[in-house]
């Protein structure tokens, strides 16, 4: 009897301990898991904050790449920044350069060769360049372009240039970057006019400005993409002044006038110093 006790005592103790050690495991089981759900239902709450920290920055990025495949074609550049036609080829009347007033213009080189200046100014009839298309639609002008010289400046004759086009035409922006002043100036001294200044990416260095403009359609800070942002209009001003480009044309010489000035110090907007 006793033995027999002993057996029945050791059977039940092997018993309670098998059953401690499934419910050991179970609950091991379960936390692992309720531990493994919780990570997981954690982890989608963390990713929208990329997204929203990208929506917050004010000042994205500026693709500096070509945009040739929509943008209008290149006219001419300042060292290595290309500068875009800021009209529609199909509105370009002509391309002039000249010397600009005051001393922070720099120098820009054209892309295309010189015309005949006698020619162009006997009949009025100054060579108007032309795109050509290639099979990859990158657009390429062709053509010549005047040099007119102002009698009454120093420097090198393309520290300035006016491109042609009729009162009214939308002006793009010459090149990629940040509008950084619009602000009105008299011309000299006498008329209203708008200067538009453009810092391109990368070259905090210079000022990209336009003046004889109207109706500025971008504001301070703006983004503004190489010969393809609308930012005015160019301004009728034939009807009050003699624009020397009239000279070589037969519809009085309205254009816009764009030149690369220097930057002394960031923030520094020099202008045109009243002239054309």
């Amino acid at each position: 009897m006793a033995a027999e006790s002993r057996r029945l005592s050791a059977r039940r103790h092997r018993q309670r301990t098998v059953r401690a050690r499934l419910i050991a495991l179970a609950l091991l089981v379960l936390a692992s898991s309720i531990v493994g759900w919780r990570l997981t239902a954690e982890e989608p709450s963390a990713a929208p904050s990329a997204p929203s920290a990208a929506a917050s920055d004010p000042s994205p990025s500026i693709d500096v790449s070509a945009h040739d495949a929509t943008s209008t074609p290149h006219f001419a550049s300042y060292q290595d920044l290309k500068l875009y036609l800021p009209v529609e080829p199909t509105a370009l009347v002509a391309i002039a350069y000249h010397q600009a007033s005051g001393n922070v213009a720099q120098a820009i080189d054209s892309l295309l060769p010189d015309a005949d200046m006698t020619l162009a100014a006997a009949n009025r009839s100054a060579p108007r360049p032309t795109v050509t298309t290639s099979a990859d639609g990158i657009e390429t002008l062709q053509g010549q372009v005047l040099r007119m010289w102002r009698t009454n400046r120093r420097g090198p004759p393309n520290t300035a240039v006016d491109i042609g086009a009729a009162p009214g035409t939308t002006v793009l922006a010459p090149v990629t970057g940040r509008v950084v002043a619009i602000q009105p100036y008299r011309l000299y001294d006498a008329h209203d006019d708008h200067e538009i200044h453009i810092e391109p990416a990368g070259r905090p260095g210079v000022n990209v400005v336009l003046i004889h403009i109207a109706d500025p359609q971008v504001s301070v800070g703006d983004s503004v993409v190489g010969g393809q942002t609308p930012i005015a209009k160019v301004r009728l001003l034939s009807n009050v002044i003699d624009h020397q480009l009239g000279d070589y044309t037969a519809c009085g010489g309205d254009h816009v006038h764009i030149q690369v000035n220097a930057v002394s110090s960031p923030g520094d907007t020099p202008g045109v110093d009243g002239g054309s």
